[in-house]
């Protein structure tokens, strides 16, 4: 699947944002709802979410014992076919190290870990050395270092396929009806247990649900 040109006429992939990688890596049916039908829905981890960003959402640049400090950078990668924004990068000389925001807790080897896995491949394509990036958890309120080995670029690289992928079926994908439910904003929208791969619902259309029924 091709659509970006460069200078000289290339064709590359197309283009998915950076936040996509994360969606698409946790799930493939809240990454189409997100990005192939534009649904979205706020719960309480969503407003964290926005308040933890707020300090990184404004462009600054600051300078400091050779280091210069860069909030809200717009990056891309024609070879990788990614745009979006890095959340904070402080740029030694030639070394850039990316700092992503989340609100909860940090899972390594998580989602989290491919939207930074694809920042670094932007920075790197634009002559950066990218060794580790951090991904900051407000939760945990400290810095988790995160290698950027040619693994996690490789997963990276197939999350950007996957998201591909979805975006050219123009259909949603079925629910998988697991754990990753229990929190997601879009589990009202999705309808998991109508929509799951089994194909053996456990409800129907037509049974009425319990009213008052909390999840929390």
């Amino acid at each position: 699947m091709t659509g970006n040109h460069d200078e000289r006429g290339v064709a590359g992939p197309v283009s998915v944002p950076l936040s996509a990688l994360e969606h698409v890596d946790y799930c493939h049916r809240q990454a189409a709802l997100i990005h192939l039908e534009a649904t979205w829905t706020e719960n309480l981890d969503t407003v964290r979410g926005d308040l933890v960003h707020h300090a990184v959402d404004l462009p600054a640049v600051r300078r400091r014992r050779g280091t210069t400090v860069i909030r809200s950078l717009p990056v891309s990668s024609r070879i990788h076919g990614l745009h979006g924004i890095c959340d904070l990068v402080e740029f030694t000389n030639r070394t850039a190290t990316l700092v992503e925001y989340k609100v909860g807790p940090y899972q390594p080897g998580g989602p989290a870990d491919v939207q930074l896995a694809g920042q670094a491949a932007c920075l790197a394509e634009a002559g950066f050395a990218v060794p580790v990036g951090y991904v900051y958890s407000a939760t945990d309120r400290r810095r988790h270092q995160v290698v950027i080995s040619e693994a996690l670029l490789e997963r990276m690289g197939q999350a950007a396929e996957a998201m591909r992928a979805l975006l050219a079926q123009h259909a949603l994908p079925p629910a998988r009806n697991d754990t990753r439910c229990r929190r997601c904003s879009l589990r009202d929208d999705c309808l998991p247990e109508l929509t799951h791969r089994s194909g053996t619902p456990t409800s129907d259309l037509f049974t009425p649900r319990r009213l008052g029924s909390w999840r929390d």
